[in-house]
């Protein structure tokens, strides 16, 4: 009875490291990546190997496709991860010794024809992440966005001026912004999903929420270090209910729906005056985009 129990625990695991092998999946397009928090290659060797050279070979070969796909991130912009290696010899050699901390997720060798494939992820965010060791260095090397102002709209006067003329009055509406106090907030947002589906945009190792003057609304500085490491500069999905669903799984159950106006360099998203100052003031409130509570809906 034992014996028999013992070989069925044996084919269940041979099962599963099969299942396992035939469900590989490249992660390599910069919206996966950036939504999954990995890359993940399948190597793959040249046939009638032995299986030591054969998943040797496959695994320098999955090690160069890991290469190739982190160069091709973006920092911003059109700036990518290659560029900054270019520039840097700092930079060049602190990826090189990123890309060794790539995991084996799966290996197999196929004896009847003598290769072998091999499964690397490597993850681009949490400790050790590109968010933890890449970001920081491009900020020393000068490759981040060129510094901008911060967006601050202008609040309801605590105290009331003596009444005006009609004139004066009318005047005032259209050059003062007058928005709600946090403190009246009622039903305060907790998050915020921006429709990015009219524009051709990028997700990036910076996305940043800016108003059609350029001010700055929401960028890494914004974020608790702590957060920006786990969670990047938000999240990306193509679906609504997948958008708030991700919020929901960060604590957000109130996120506010805004459509951009406009997409800056592919990876920089502009929204209207009136939506800007909605975000302003009801993260006064509920301080979500200092926890990155922010996901971009993609077509």
């Amino acid at each position: 009875m034992r014996k028999i129990v013992g070989v069925s625990i044996i084919l269940v695991c041979l099962m599963c490291i099969y299942v396992f092998a035939q469900n590989w999946q490249s992660i390599t397009d910069p919206v996966k990546v950036f939504s999954k928090g990995y890359i993940q290659v399948i190597g793959t060797s040249e046939e009638g190997q032995t299986r030591y050279r054969a998943i040797r070979a496959a695994t320098v070969v999955a090690q160069r496709d890991l290469l190739e796909i982190l160069q091709g991130l973006n920092i911003y912009g059109t700036t990518t991860i290659r560029d900054g290696m270019l520039q840097s010899d700092t930079i060049r050699t602190t990826v090189q010794g990123f890309l060794k901390g790539a995991i084996k997720c799966g290996e197999k060798y196929y004896p009847e024809r003598g290769y072998a494939e091999v499964c690397l992820r490597l993850y681009i965010k949490g400790k050790g992440g590109l968010y933890d060791i890449i970001l920081p260095l491009m900020k020393d090397e000068g490759l981040l966005p060129p510094p901008a102002s911060v967006y601050k709209p202008k609040l309801i006067p605590e105290i009331m001026e003596k009444p005006q003329t009609n004139e004066t009055t009318q005047m005032q509406k259209f050059s003062t912004q007058e928005i709600t106090k946090p403190s009246e907030l009622i039903h305060p947002y907790d998050g915020v999903i921006i429709d990015v589906r009219d524009y051709i945009f990028r997700p990036a190792l910076i996305n940043r929420i800016l108003t059609d003057k350029g001010e700055v609304i929401f960028d890494p500085s914004k974020i608790v270090s702590s957060v920006l490491v786990e969670r990047g500069c938000g999240g990306f999905t193509n679906n609504l209910d997948k958008a708030k669903a991700l919020l929901k799984t960060w604590g957000s159950n109130n996120p506010m729906f805004i459509k951009a106006v406009g997409v800056v360099k592919f990876t920089d998203v502009k929204v209207s005056e009136d939506d800007a100052a909605t975000i302003f003031i009801h993260n006064q409130k509920t301080q979500f985009l200092n926890q990155a509570k922010v996901v971009f809906l993609l077509k």
